[in-house]
């Protein structure tokens, strides 16, 4: 998290993820990396100039989860648990609870977040991990509006956590050219042209079509 920012929401609170693929790794080489944004879930390339990174494990998430705590209500097929949210992203939370639950079920969860205001609600989220009294919670189907208030909820803790002293940054404009934002865009266009100069250099028509010369 830094000075980079999400070409889609324009805010500061990215993560780098796990490279996907031959061309990632490949471009890790020249300093660009993969990041996803933790707010709007954006999943994007950047360049970070002389800059590298460890390699992350295998089980490191994409989104970063923030310490909290907050009351929780989980809904199974057979119970109704009371608990306290110990961590949150804007993907699933950990859950500390008297009787946990069974890895692999589908649940409903009710956070008790905002003081004095309803709690955010978690259609569907899938248990990923089981320990002793602590569970993993990833959500699976939460509706726009319960999006939009979990988002002040985590945006409000990585900023205190992260970049307290950044000011958010702007929303980004739907406008013709904020594809130009993107790392892949000017790769793209470094690599044409060093291959209209290899071109010019080695082949005598293209080299006299493309200064205007004869075609």
């Amino acid at each position: 998290m830094g000075g980079l920012r999400c070409p889609k929401c324009g805010r500061h609170i990215v993560q780098r993820v796990h490279r996907i693929g031959v061309v990632e790794h490949v471009l890790s080489a020249v300093y660009v990396y993969p990041f996803r944004c933790q707010l709007c879930g954006r999943r994007f390339r950047a360049l970070q100039w002389r800059t590298r990174y460890v390699v992350q494990t295998a089980e490191r998430r994409e989104y970063e989860r923030v310490g909290l705590r907050a009351q929780v209500t989980v809904v199974s097929s057979r119970d109704t648990v009371q608990g306290e949210v110990t961590e949150l992203s804007m993907e699933g939370c950990t859950v500390t609870m008297a009787a946990p639950l069974s890895e692999g079920a589908t649940v409903q969860a009710e956070l008790h977040l905002l003081p004095g205001q309803r709690p955010v609600s978690v259609a569907a989220a899938v248990v990923r991990s089981v320990r002793a009294t602590t569970c993993g919670l990833h959500f699976t189907r939460v509706r726009a509006e319960e999006r939009i208030r979990l988002g002040w909820v985590v945006t409000g803790l990585l900023r205190s956590q992260h970049d307290a002293s950044v000011p958010e940054g702007p929303e980004l404009a739907d406008g013709r050219f904020r594809y130009l934002r993107s790392a892949d865009v000017w790769l793209a266009v470094a690599v044409l042209g060093m291959l209209a100069l290899v071109l010019a250099m080695v082949i005598p028509w293209f080299s006299l079509c493309t200064w205007g010369v004869s075609c």
